[in-house]
Formats: C-alpha cells, structure tokens, sequence
C-alpha cells in the first residue's frame, strides 16, 4: 500500500511508493522523486518538467521530440541548482515528519527511505557517476526494452564497425575480456549497483555484438555472469545484439545451449530489407543470411529483435526499401515472443553516409516524409507479423 498524508501546517500532499524494485517520493503535488533501492536517484519531476539522471551523473531533461530533440543535457550549474532544490526538499519533508499523520510503521518506512536517499545526496552521486565512467566504456545504445537491463560489457566496439552511417563505436577497436577480465568487471559492477541492482532484472550483454564470440568464449562468460548475478528461481534472462550476418554462423543447436544459459533475445540491425541499400550502407552479407539467422534463433528457442531505419536511403531507395523490409520480416515468421523495432535516420558526426548519399545525388527525405515511411513500415508490419510486437525506437533519447 502506497503512503499516503497530508501535511497539516502546509497543507502539502505527500505520498511514497516504497515497495518493490524502487522507491518514489512525492513531498508534494507536482513534486516526484524515483530512486533505485541502493537510494540512487534516477528521475525527478518538478516545476513542471521531467528529468532523467543517467548513471555517468549527466542530468537530462525530457523534451517531447516533436520538432526537435528527445532531451537537453543540463549544464553544471543548472543541474547543481537543480538537485540542490531537490534535496532541500526531501530534507524539508524528513524534518516535517513528527508531525504528519502516519501509522507508526508507515513513519518508520519513510524515515528510513529519506534517511537512505539524503545519505545519497548531490556529492555522493558526483562521486557515483565518477566510479561508473571508470566502470564502463561508454554504453553507445540499447534496445528500448533494455533501458533498465544490468549492461555488462563482454566485449567492447563492434566487429565490423564500417556501417558508412553508423558512429556509435568509432571511437574504441573491437576487444573481447578475458574471462578474467570479465570476472573482475561483474564484481565491479555487483558493487557500484548494490541494492540498486534488484531494479535490473535482466542482464544487457554489450556492446554491439557480442554474440559473435566462440562457443568457447561465451560459455565461459555465461557462466560467470550467471555466477555473479543469478537469480534464486534460475539463471537472470540475458539480452544482447548479434549482427544480422553473422548469427547464422551458429547452429540451433548452439542457440539452443545459450538459450540454456540465459540467453532471451538476440537484437538484429537489419536496418533494410533491400540487398542493395545494404551494399550502399557498407552492412556486410545479404538479407538472406539475415533470415537464416534468425530461423537460426528461433530453432534453438531465442527469440528476436529485428530493427530496421526509416528514412535510410533517401528518395533514391524508398520504395525498394519498404517493400524489402516487408518481405524480410514476413519470411522470419516471427511470433509473440519476437519484436520489430522501426528506428529513425539520424545524422551521425564523423560518418560517411550523408556524404555517399550527396554524392550519388540521392535526396534526403524530409522529417515529414521519414514519418510518413515509418508510419508505413510500422502497418504493413504489423499485417505481416500480427502476433509480434511492432514499435518505433528513438535512438536519440537513449541514457543509461
């Protein structure tokens, strides 16, 4: 049951949900405030906008993204004044309750929540998001049901890393962790999350595919994943992505061994059904081989994440682009336990493709028409795959 009082000096409505996987405070109405159970703060609503706080200890308020960007990193002395406010706050409602009217349990459970999250104030989650920059190399992106995924980085980079419009790993070379590596990272994350980390049911394996490892190697890092972080009714559910072109290069009989391990869902960037915007977007293998890879999956009990980009090739490929995509997804038979996700074309600083595309006189679609195509997408989709899950991803209101 929620906590639930009205302050009788003020007048202020309070309430807290402080059950389950995360505490939420309210001092007041139009004043909310999310924490994971270690006290970490993760979001805040107040004046009338919504924040998010990542992990590396960047600030970010939510936009809606009609026109514009998805968020607004704050500046320093924005977010100091900021979490400043905040914490008066939540300090301001600990000091007031002798005298709100509250069982005697339901005082103890909030004075011990406040209690935990001012313990967690401005300068211990400065130092929190120093120890996660420390942790992780940069966590470029996640599928939107991973949001709240345990990200643990067995490899680092991509494989292939040449996608002519991709820059989320140009900065690092691709590298598997030894198994010692990977061990020592799991403790260090075991300890950064604390309690925090019953939030995180499923484990992320990061970064871009590092399902491409051996048998070998992945065994070894399941293993010691489950080890660190499984849960008491069996192993913690694993996610990552794999390259459309090479999960194919495993058997069902080895998905199926992984499946056992933990492994859910594999998320394939396909990005187009059409083999000739794939060669102009420099992705390796055909369409083809994306589909034996994911009958590959689902033989052995994995399920899929297909992702594809709306706006991608301009005027030049549109319609060869979503009748292809269309009749990809449609020969992977994908089921209920499957996802498609229709992404947006984002201009990426330091890739090549806006430059391809200029070249080769290819015209840039429109923000208006880029809609219009995932909208399109999106139906025709849904008609193809009507048990599977069709749902836009906005690449650009990712934080960890």
């Amino acid at each position: 049951m929620p906590i639930h009082a009205t302050d009788p000096l003020t007048g202020d409505t309070i309430t807290a949900s402080l059950a389950g996987n995360a505490l939420v405070i309210s001092p007041r109405f139009g004043e909310s405030y999310s924490f994971d159970c270690a006290g970490r703060l993760l979001a805040l609503f107040r004046d009338g906008r919504s924040y998010q706080r990542a992990l590396d200890h960047r600030l970010l308020e939510r936009l809606s993204g009609r026109n514009g960007p998805r968020r607004r990193e704050l500046s320093p002395d924005e977010a100091q004044d900021l979490l400043g406010r905040a914490f008066a706050s939540l300090a301001g409602l600990r000091a007031a309750l002798p005298r709100l009217p509250l069982s005697e349990e339901e005082r103890r459970q909030l004075a011990g929540a406040l209690d935990k999250v001012l313990a967690f104030g401005p300068e211990r989650l400065a130092a929190d998001g120093e120890v996660f920059r420390r942790l992780y190399k940069p966590v470029s992106i996640l599928p939107p049901d991973q949001y709240l995924a345990l990200v643990l980085q067995a490899t680092q980079g991509c494989s292939w890393n040449r996608c002519t419009f991709c820059g989320l790993y140009r900065d690092r070379q691709f590298r598997a962790l030894s198994a010692d590596e990977f061990r020592a990272h799991c403790a260090a994350v075991r300890d950064f999350f604390g309690e925090g980390i019953s939030l995180r049911r499923g484990i992320f394996l990061a970064d871009a595919n590092a399902l491409v490892l051996s048998m070998e190697r992945l065994r070894a890092i399941f293993a010691i994943a489950q080890e660190f972080f499984r849960l008491p009714e069996g192993p913690r559910p694993v996610f990552s992505f794999v390259s459309a072109f090479d999960g194919g290069r495993k058997t069902p009989a080895e998905w199926a061994e992984l499946h056992e391990l933990g492994l859910q869902r594999a998320y394939l960037g396909l990005e187009t059904g059409d083999d000739a915007l794939l060669r102009f977007l420099n992705k390796p293998g055909t369409v083809r081989d994306a589909i034996k890879a994911v009958h590959a999956l689902r033989a052995g009990g994995v399920s899929v994440g297909v992702i594809l980009m709306a706006g991608i090739g301009g005027d030049r490929f549109a319609e060869a682009h979503v009748n292809g995509s269309v009749a990809a997804v449609a020969a992977m038979a994908l089921g209920p336990r499957d996802q498609v996700y229709v992404s947006t074309y984002v201009s990426a600083p330091g890739t090549e493709y806006d430059a391809l595309a200029a070249a080769a006189g290819i015209r840039p679609l429109t923000a208006l028409e880029i809609d219009a195509q995932r909208q399109e997408l999106q139906a025709r989709l849904r008609a193809v795959a009507p048990q599977t899950i069709v749902a836009p991803y906005h690449v650009d209101g990712f934080a960890l």
